[in-house]
Parts: C-alpha cells; structure tokens; sequence
C-alpha cells in the first residue's frame, strides 16, 4: 500500500528529521536533539516531523530551539516542544522532498 505524500498547509513553516530506525532512547529524544542547523532558520518552524524510512512517524510542535550543552555536541541544535498526536501529517511520505539527498534534514515551506 502506497502512503499519501505530504500537502503542507501553506501556514506551516516544517523541519524534517531523520530518526534512526533503532531507539537509543526515547522517541522524542531522538526526534529532538543534535542537528546541524542554523538557529535564527530553525527557530522559524512551526511543525518538527520525525521521519522513519521517509513517512511522518510523529510530529512536534516545537517551542524553543537552542545549541546543545552535550560534550562535543555544542554546535548542534536540540529543540522542547509538545507532540501533536492528532496532526494529519502523521503516516505520510516526505520521500519526494528528501530525493536522494543524505541530509536527515530537511525544511518545507521555509
């Protein structure tokens, strides 16, 4: 079965992420900590969506970005926010956005 690719509502400013398919720890954890990004960039989203093997797995509202405190991690950005369980982006595929791009981030509508 074919999942549905992902409209964005034009309002939503979207950073997706690459979450690996093994848990090292929480899901949210995962979803929420060390990328590569420009702050003033990703303190403009509006929607975080984690993504698992190209399809929304969960979906974040982010409400702070900031750099890590994490030894050897200080140039890479974390969020805090709240999952939104009722998001109608969950279960859809952002493949078409990633391509073959090996960047686990990716922006829409930004």
């Amino acid at each position: 079965m074919a999942n549905i690719e992902l409209i964005p509502h034009p309002e939503d400013k979207i950073v997706c992420v690459k979450v690996g398919k093994v848990l090292r720890e929480n899901f949210y954890e995962m979803a929420r900590k060390y990328w590569v990004m420009k702050l003033e960039r990703a303190s403009k989203a509006t929607h975080v969506l984690a993504v698992v093997d190209g399809i929304v797995d969960t979906v974040y509202i982010p409400e702070v970005w900031f750099y890590s405190k994490d030894k050897g991690k200080e140039h890479k950005l974390e969020f805090e926010g709240k999952e939104d369980i009722s998001s109608d982006y969950i279960g859809k595929s952002v493949k078409d956005y990633y391509g073959k791009s090996q960047n686990p981030v990716k922006y829409i509508n930004m």
